[in-house]
């Protein structure tokens, strides 16, 4: 496969219909990918641009209705489209920024957009409401839509078939990474090349204050924004940089250890991957050249599905990379082939099913009600912890996560029940919730992407294990029980 072919597969005819030759510009519709870098989708427009000699337009918007949303996600959204909308008045670029409020509506405004355009482009995301957003307008245009994904270094469909566990997934992404690094999008779009014409904006562009703006949404969720977590792309890059700088060299020894994230070394970019402020290539770039210039020279004669060793000197590196890529892109190629809103208990293999169905009766030792769970009133210590750091920092530590999960599974009246629960907290309270990774991360704990586990136990069956007491007994817990007493001390009203 030459390196065209390989980029086509990013793009995906979404109506099958004709570019409209009266159009008067190109819109991109800015969905997942909310960045002016590094991404495929705007690349993919500014070459149409550039082609038809129409000027480009930028739409991105922000509805006020979609599921779990809250005070916290909005904000995070908003700042990032505050910075893109100062971006575009660098680059004169025709950003048509809307955000929805109760006096604002957005109804119809994307489909007058759309009608003016020769082409539309969007961003090829397979999970929550961008799957079913796309299809709708596609049904009410006669023209040209395409769908562009920039979710990973490689295109996700040129893996194939749906992968079962890592280590399948993990030799095909080795053996395409080359072409996906030598295809990678544009650091710094030809925004200089693009047709130089003024779009009039058929609705005022908010220039506010965030306070006054959130002010006219009632949210469905009452979930307060973090102190000192902002979104954006200019935060994901400063974080980006203090994580090479401080925590990668500690990555595969320390990232485990529950900890406060100042310590833990993991990136703390999820939610900015999740809402497009940073890309996957960008930080595999500069991870890459971490400590010497780093060249696709470097893979001969690796390894394929060699996990330590396969993309750097470094092991710390390559581990990193493997988390990055191989444990990202299989919950992305798992949404892959029937892009939809979620998935559920019914996804799962059937041997999985079989043991459910053999222990769905089994007695729960403990039982608790949604109220006791979401306020973190149950029986233990660390569990309490880990819903705790959700609520209160809208993340949670990732092995802290497993054991949640499990725990859920445990002690909930029923395996329907404990689905429901994470995926409503994880979704609610979660900046990186409403994702690929989210369902494929509360599947895991359902076995998804595992093996059995045995012996045999009550409740989870040969799904794998895991305990408070055993997780004491492998982590020094005071720093991070510690971390957590001090969001108790800050954060009481939300446990009243």
């Amino acid at each position: 496969m030459n390196l065209a072919e390989f980029s086509s597969k990013r793009i995906r005819e979404v109506n099958q219909k004709p570019p409209n030759e009266s159009g008067e510009y190109i819109l991109y519709w800015m969905q997942a990918y909310r960045r002016l870098h590094c991404n495929h989708s705007l690349d993919y427009s500014i070459q149409l641009s550039i082609q038809t000699k129409l000027p480009l337009v930028i739409y991105e918007g922000l509805r006020k209705d979609y599921p779990w949303n809250s005070e916290r996600i909005h904000k995070f959204i908003l700042e990032g489209m505050e910075e893109n909308r100062k971006l575009a008045e660098k680059y004169e670029i025709n950003y048509f920024p809307f955000v929805e409020t109760e006096t604002e509506q957005g109804h119809g405004i994307l489909k007058k957009l759309s009608e003016k355009a020769h082409t539309v482009v969007t961003d090829d995301f397979p999970c929550f409401i961008i799957p079913k957003q796309t299809q709708s307008l596609s049904k009410k245009i006669d023209h040209r839509l395409v769908s562009i994904d920039g979710n990973s270094i490689i295109p996700i469909s040129a893996y194939g078939n749906f992968a079962s566990a890592a280590r399948i997934l993990r030799p095909r992404i080795h053996k395409l990474f080359a072409a996906g690094y030598e295809s990678k999008s544009a650091s710094k779009p030809n925004f200089q090349s693009l047709p130089k014409k003024k779009i009039s904006c058929p609705f005022p562009i908010y220039k506010g204050n965030f306070t006054e703006l959130l002010g006219k949404i009632n949210f469905q969720n009452s979930v307060s924004s973090v102190d000192g977590i902002h979104g954006g792309t200019s935060v994901a890059q400063k974080i980006l940089k203090e994580f090479i700088q401080t925590k990668l060299a500690r990555y595969s020894t320390d990232r485990s250890n529950p900890n406060s994230p100042e310590k833990t070394a993991v990136t703390g970019l999820s939610a900015y991957l999740h809402f497009g402020h940073i890309s996957v290539e960008e930080i595999i770039t500069e991870v890459l050249n971490f400590g010497t210039e780093w060249s696709l020279e470097q893979l001969k004669n690796k390894k394929f599905g060699d996990r330590a060793s396969f993309f750097h000197q470094e092991e710390f590196v390559n581990l990193f990379l493997d988390e990055l890529i191989t444990w990202r892109d299989i919950g992305y190629l798992f949404f892959w082939d029937k892009k939809e809103f979620r998935k559920d208990l019914s996804s799962l293999p059937d041997w999985i099913k079989k043991n459910l169905e053999k222990h769905k009766s089994d007695k729960r030792e403990f039982k608790y009600s949604k109220s006791d769970w979401e306020n973190s009133r149950t029986h233990d210590e660390l569990w309490n912890s880990a819903q705790t750091e959700l609520v209160q920092t809208g993340r949670m530590h990732n092995y802290m996560r497993m054991l949640w999960g499990k725990k859920l599974i445990e002690w909930s009246s029923s395996y329907e029940e404990a689905f429901e629960l994470m995926e409503e907290f994880n979704n609610k309270y979660a900046y990186d919730g409403r994702n690929p990774n989210s369902y494929t991360g509360i599947l895991w704990c359902f076995g998804l992407f595992d093996r059995p586990w045995f012996p045999e136990r009550n409740v989870l069956g040969v799904l794998r294990y895991m305990s408070s007491d055993s997780t004491r007994k492998k982590f020094k817990m005071n720093d991070y029980l510690s971390y957590i007493k001090k969001l108790k001390q800050t954060g009481d009203t939300l446990f009243d």
